[in-house]
């Protein structure tokens, strides 16, 4: 797609560069006789015309020439010709370039009649001009013999043209149109840069923006349309130096984009720090060349034209490395850039024709490569995306394939759900459960789980839970009826009064089946639906089958999560065991790892320990570890863990804590500690010392970790107990 993208780019410009270079000026405007000569700057006309100025004119024989204006110097150019004596406001067209001011005089009587200047403001109602456009006077007719001068410190093409007022507006009208489609092009580049980042801060669509925006400012300065905000006219003082280096600045930035856009990193990533070099060391010189002096400009102007070629060589040996096929539009268009610069250069030497596209062509070209840049990886992520998504939508599935695929899920959720719930959590989880995989495969207005454990506990769940004050209503005024269902063997469904709190409601259709809780408890899966709307026998036995699912694994995991925390579970403290604590550091370890979120771990050592294990043995140093496992399980933030570290003590997890939190934290348990009331059978008082260690970005280790935090524990219990140390 990107290679016929880029043909078709390439061919169009080329067929544009083609159109404007065959292009001839139209067939009734004048024809221009031309000479030229350079003078000192007090030089007048009067010298010139009467012979001491020397040597003289040169005649030149195309409409324009390549010329170089030098300080303390003007070149004036003698322009005769023969008007039409039709009464047509005539104007004289000068292709702008970047000097200092440009004086018409017409002879006789050699009085200047107009006069204007690259560094000038132009007109708010008529903005980006091409052209500076020298007015004639109102009916000059016949041979007419002008005398344009110009000022200042440049090189560049003077291209010449007389053209009645009407033709220099729909000229001027176009050029700006399609300077107005560059620039907006350009900055369009530079704001979406920033949504694009926002997207994906890996896509470098910063430097893209950033290129962009310089080149924006490049085609800006060179084209003189900088100086039609008032602000920057400030800077028309410094002469041509300023757009010059404006022009030198969207040569690096390209570089740059370049660089991200072509992902030399994986192509040739050696060559990554030359080209970033490169594309700074552009930068640098251009920020540097706004303090040159004006007599420099010249010479800057060598520079920034030498600096383009370096540039764009460098753009098309990365794109030319990356082995992409995205490559091949932005290439292509380097390489119409490339022959649109050579076009432009033709043109100043009057090979080619002068007009906007051989003139400014290129920068309308450089818009398109930074549209490229953001707009193809940003297409191409789009597409994949969408490509990624239709993949992975599946076909409309059947009723059974639905029911069988809810079943499953219901399975899959429970076993989960309840893999490392606590015993008292086992029921509401399953029957939560149950609640959500019935609403996916049976129609329903709402359902609930009701009821009374043996002991006495309320039992409602309510799926949606606005309808949780209803089913309460329900229950307050039917609890006998539904107590008396609940006993039935099968399912049943009957048509009741729902009363709600704002009064009686219409009468619904419920389906009641009965759940399996022990005497002389009872309970209910409840489904409502509309009056009149009944169920089938099919539907009820569903209902009866994720019922039955559902308790069954809630009873093998209530025993499966006693069996599991009996194992787990250190019989003497009541915290974990410390295998089972590794495992679990490990994975914590592994998520913050893969999340890039802080991980702490806190050892805690008992100060006393090895007195009393000393005096009283092993059963005193429970004991007093007992205690102690207790204070630290009521003051454990929520998400953290303890278990056993071994004899010493204690091992805290703390995830998402950075190393300061995880200091003040354990602050918080080491003061609990030292308050806490101690049976004086154990020991007079207890206190703990804590270690902490934070796990790098990147730590797998789970021992070194362990180690680390260890060895701070030890530090802190040696320096006198009762204080922390990381």
């Amino acid at each position: 797609m990107t290679t016929g993208i880029g043909a078709i780019v390439l061919a169009a410009a080329f067929l544009l560069a083609g159109q404007a270079a065959s292009a001839q000026a139209p067939a009734d405007e004048p024809v221009l006789d031309l000479a030229v000569m350079e003078t000192p700057v007090l030089t007048t006309l009067d010298d010139i015309l009467s012979g001491r100025a020397q040597p003289g004119f040169t005649p030149v024989l195309t409409p324009g020439f390549p010329f170089t204006a030098r300080e303390g110097h003007v070149l004036w150019v003698r322009i005769r010709t023969e008007l039409p004596a039709d009464g047509r406001q005539w104007r004289l067209g000068v292709a702008r370039v970047p000097v200092d001011q440009l004086r018409l005089r017409v002879h006789p009587p050699g009085e200047v009649v107009a006069r204007d200047g690259f560094f000038r403001r132009t007109s708010e109602r008529a903005p980006w001009p091409a052209t500076f456009e020298l007015a004639l006077p109102e009916g000059t007719s016949g041979p007419t013999e002008l005398y344009l001068e110009l000022e200042g410190q440049v090189m560049g093409g003077l291209h010449l043209r007389l053209r009645d007022t009407e033709a220099a507006r729909a000229e001027n009208d176009s050029a700006r149109f399609w300077f107005r489609v560059t620039y907006l092009l350009l900055l369009l580049v530079a704001v979406l840069s920033l949504v694009r980042h926002a997207e994906d801060s890996r896509a470098g669509a910063l430097a893209v923006g950033g290129a962009s925006f310089c080149a924006w400012l490049a085609c800006l300065g060179i084209n003189g349309h900088l100086y039609s905000l008032p602000e920057v006219a400030l800077l028309s003082g410094l002469g041509a130096v300023v757009p010059q280096a404006l022009f030198l600045l969207g040569a690096g930035p390209v570089v740059l984009a370049t660089r991200h856009y072509s992902g030399l990193a994986k192509s040739a990533p050696q060559l990554v720090g030359w080209m970033r070099g490169l594309g700074w060391v552009l930068v640098a010189g251009a920020l540097f060349a706004l303090t040159l002096p004006a007599a420099a400009a010249t010479t800057l102007q060598w520079v920034a034209w030498f600096s383009y070629p370096v540039a764009l060589v460098a753009c098309l040996f990365m794109l030319v490395l990356d082995p992409r096929s995205t490559r091949w539009a932005p290439l292509l268009t380097l390489l119409a850039m490339a022959g649109a610069v050579l076009v432009n250069v033709l043109a100043d030497h009057q090979v080619l024709a002068a007009n906007w596209w051989t003139l400014h062509g290129w920068q309308l070209l450089l818009a398109l490569v930074m549209v490229q840049y953001l707009a193809l990886p940003w297409v191409r992520a789009r597409l994949q995306r969408w490509a990624i998504q239709r993949r992975a939508t599946p076909p409309e599935p059947s009723t059974e394939e639905k029911i069988t695929a809810a079943r499953e899920k219901l399975i899959k959720s429970l076993q989960h759900g309840l893999e490392h719930a606590d015993d008292d959590d086992v029921s509401w989880i399953a029957y939560r459960r149950l609640l959500d995989g019935l609403k996916a495969v049976l129609p329903q207005d709402s359902s609930a789980v009701v009821g009374e454990h043996a002991d006495g506990e309320e039992l409602l769940q309510v799926e949606p839970k606005s309808a949780e004050p209803r089913y309460r209503d329900l229950l307050r005024d039917r609890t006998t009826l539904l107590r008396n269902l609940s006993k039935l063997k099968a399912p049943q469904q009957v048509g009741m009064d729902f009363d709600g709190p704002e009064g009686p409601l219409e009468k619904v259709q419920l389906a009641v089946i009965p759940l399996p809780i022990p005497k002389p408890g009872w309970g209910a899966l409840l489904v409502e639906r509309p009056d009149g709307v009944t169920y089938s026998d099919s539907e009820l036995a569903l209902c009866a089958e994720f019922a039955a699912v559902a308790v069954v694994a809630g009873e093998e995991a209530s025993v499966t999560v006693s069996a599991q925390r009996q194992a787990e579970t250190d019989p003497g403290t009541g915290v974990f065991r410390e295998e089972p604590l590794r495992e679990r550091l490990q994975q914590m370890m592994d998520i913050a790892r893969l999340k890039q979120t802080p991980f702490c771990l806190l050892y805690v050592v008992v100060d006393q320990l090895p007195a009393l294990r000393e005096s009283g043995g092993e059963v005193a140093a429970v004991a007093a570890l007992r205690p102690v496992a207790g204070m630290l399980r009521e003051e454990l933030s929520h998400g953290d863990l303890i278990g056993r570290s071994g004899p010493e003590g204690f091992m805290v997890l703390a995830p998402g804590k950075k190393l300061l939190q995880a200091r003040e934290y354990a602050d918080r348990l080491r003061e609990a500690v030292s308050h806490m009331v101690v049976d004086p059978r154990v020991a007079p008082m207890l206190s703990i010392s804590v270690g902490i260690a934070q796990a790098s970005p990147d730590e797998r280790d789970v021992p070194g970790l362990v180690a680390r935090a260890a060895n701070a524990a030890r530090v802190a219990s040696k320096n006198g107990g009762n204080q922390i140390f990381s």
